[in-house]
């Protein structure tokens, strides 16, 4: 993996929340989402989260800016169910765009129920210099079937490819929408749950493992959190990955780091936008 592809998966890896996941063999891990259980949920409409993302090579090399992210939630209505769509903005800057050339302009959808916050439909936009390609999986629970549109938009004309996959294991969580599905639970170190996650169609069953109580310093406030660890199965190339969930009442994700091949990646909030209240870096030219 070279510098250039780091920083995709970087950007991707946030957006993964995979990140949050242990494939693990722990027993009696809780699910996810269940229609038996009751939410408190504490995101809606217009909140708006933005991550500064930093990228630290092995070595002597120092850290630097990586690019940033960016993800709303809106109320919506898909196909007659009433839905949130999650959305999230990721781009390549500083000197890691300076550097290797590589402009990473990536955006990525999700519609989730908004009962019982199974996933709908994942759209994923990746624009990467010459790179060019969409991803949109429907999750098709009447049918128990799941389609796969992908189309390479680089070739001319475009190439595109289409599947179906039979099957669905029990309420899907998507790599975007699990980023806010882990927020329905109040977490407490020493648990576990286990949910349905589909990246590019197929669904694996994955756990979630709760650690620990830590403060968390950011641009934005000090946080008492909930770490989040994962061992494995996230990146291609393996790596663990740790994220911290606010303990107040909007249980936001503050702060993530991820061992990768050739480094870390690592960020922290640096904005955050709700009915209730506004905190945010001012960034000055």
């Amino acid at each position: 993996m070279d510098l250039s592809r780091g920083s995709v998966c970087m950007l991707a890896a946030c957006l993964s929340l995979a990140m949050i996941i242990e494939v693990g063999s722990q027993s009696d891990p809780l699910p996810l989402l269940s229609e038996k259980q009751d939410y408190s949920v504490p995101f809606q409409e217009g909140e708006t989260l933005r991550y500064e993302v930093n990228w630290k090579p092995l070595f002597l090399i120092p850290a630097f800016k990586a690019g940033e992210l960016t993800f709303k939630i809106h109320e919506s209505e898909y196909k007659e169910h009433p839905t949130y769509t999650i959305s999230a903005s990721a781009f390549s800057a500083g000197l890691l765009s300076s550097i290797t050339g590589m402009e990473v302009r990536d955006y990525f959808e999700s519609n989730i129920d908004r009962e019982t916050f199974r996933s709908y439909r994942l759209l994923r936009q990746v624009r990467q210099n010459k790179r060019k390609r969409d991803l949109e999986v429907f999750f098709e629970y009447e049918h128990n079937t799941i389609q796969v549109h992908e189309t390479n938009l680089a070739m001319d004309p475009p190439e595109e490819v289409h599947k179906t996959i039979e099957g669905i294991p029990g309420p899907i969580t998507d790599i975007l929408s699990v980023f806010y599905v882990a927020r329905l639970h109040q977490m407490e170190p020493g648990q576990e749950y286990l949910l349905h996650l589909s990246e590019r169609g197929e669904a694996k069953q994955v756990r979630i493992q709760v650690q620990q109580y830590e403060k968390v310093q950011t641009a934005v406030g000090e946080y008492d959190s909930v770490r989040i660890s994962t061992v494995g199965g996230l990146f291609r190339d393996g790596g663990d990955f740790r994220i911290w969930y606010s303990k107040d009442q909007l249980r936001i994700p503050v702060q993530f780091e991820a061992e990768v091949k050739f480094g870390k990646i690592y960020g922290t909030v640096i904005g955050i936008e709700t009915p209730q209240m506004s905190r945010t870096v001012i960034e000055i030219e």
